[in-house]
């Protein structure tokens, strides 16, 4: 079976020697078989997208659209429809209250319309506890510094003058990294106001900020470069969920220390509590990327879409290509996804309440 190339890893010292290691790990083992009913036998399958064209939401959709298909059924075709709007939100609507439930139509979920969803945002129809969980993929990043302001490991952070921060907005990808500082407590300033990730990144290499966070990708693209021409220095890694819900170290980044390791070097102690609570669920919803499916679809979809996934994640072409075009994170499966998401999903009150709070007091955002 031939599959799409998408933008390679290998900039990561990541290898496909790292497969082996990899493949553990995914929500089913390397060894497990699942057989498909037949039902999408000459159907088309539609991901909706709810984001324009291009983005990282996009690609992984786009990746999932072009791979899956083989596994799916005979003559099986996935097509991947854009429908943005309102962060996330117009699409995800839509699907909510528009498309049938026939099974031949499943959401893609990225990180605005969770925390459109998870603060409650006025003009949300949907909920994704409702729906059926299909698949997922958590996918990390690293926060960094400019070098010229001599923060040489996350321990020096706490001594820093005057740390600047780029974010969008408070709703924004980024504020994983703001929940990251609140939760260590490291003295910073933010600018909001940028356009994406990128300008704040350019924001950071023109001097205007100094410390600054990207995910995977465009840290493997932009930033790696920066670090091996000595402006840049990678301080530590937000770490990502597992399929059991419980935080480790991103796969992407094994060397790097994740918020939780390095919340014990400075305290003394393990995170707890609300603010570590209201961590874990901003991460949630700023890595996780699912699929998911109307839950009064047709048994048999959700079983044929779950068992291809199964079988592309046992499938060594599907998991070379997965690596170069994904990095080496896991395909979670049915409940192990929704493990994932649950900090985000099932977020509590007073962790809620703690987020709103602080966001408010400390950036004059409402969320």
């Amino acid at each position: 079976m031939k599959i799409k190339k998408f933008k390679p890893f290998q900039m990561f010292g990541i290898t496909l020697k790292t497969l082996a290691a990899t493949a553990l790990v995914v929500g089913v083992t390397a060894n497990a078989t699942a057989e498909t009913t037949g039902f999408y036998n000459g159907k088309t399958l539609e991901v909706l997208i709810p984001w324009t064209p291009g983005g990282g939401a996009d690609q992984w959709g786009r990746y999932v659209a072009a791979t899956i298909g083989p596994f799916l059924g005979k003559d099986a075709r996935v097509q991947a429809v854009n429908r943005p709007g309102a962060g996330g939100v117009q699409g995800s609507n839509e699907f909510h209250l528009r498309t049938r439930s026939d099974g031949r139509t499943v959401l893609l979920q990225s990180a605005g319309q969770v925390f459109s969803f998870m603060y409650g945002s006025q003009g949300v129809r949907y909920d994704f506890r409702e729906y059926e969980p299909i698949v997922g993929m958590a996918q990390g990043g690293v926060v960094y510094s400019r070098s010229d302001i001599g923060i040489e490991s996350p321990m020096d952070l706490w001594e820093a003058d005057n740390l600047i921060y780029g974010e969008v907005s408070p709703q924004a990808i980024g504020s994983m990294a703001l929940a990251a500082f609140i939760l260590l407590d490291i003295p910073h300033q933010v600018v909001f106001g940028y356009e994406s990730r990128g300008p704040a990144r350019l924001a950071l290499e023109q001097g205007e900020t100094n410390i600054d966070f990207q995910t995977t990708t465009p840290y493997s693209i932009s930033v790696t470069p920066l670090i091996a021409q000595g402006l840049a220095t990678p301080l530590f890694s937000l770490g990502i969920l597992d399929s059991k819900g419980d935080l480790v170290r991103d796969p992407a980044f094994p060397d790097l220390p994740t918020v939780e390791e390095i919340y014990i070097q400075r305290f003394g102690e393990s995170p707890s509590g609300v603010a570590w609570d209201a961590y874990k669920a901003v991460l949630a919803a700023g890595t996780i990327k699912m699929l998911w499916a109307k839950p009064d679809a047709p048994e048999a979809s959700i079983e044929d879409l779950k068992a291809a996934f199964i079988q592309a994640s046992s499938d060594e072409n599907f998991m070379k290509e997965s690596l170069i075009a994904n990095g080496p994170y896991e395909w979670m499966i049915g409940q192990d996804a929704f493990n994932a998401m649950s900090a985000s999903l099932n977020i509590s009150e007073e962790a809620l309440s703690f987020l709103r709070e602080i966001f408010k007091k400390r950036y004059g955002a409402n969320l």
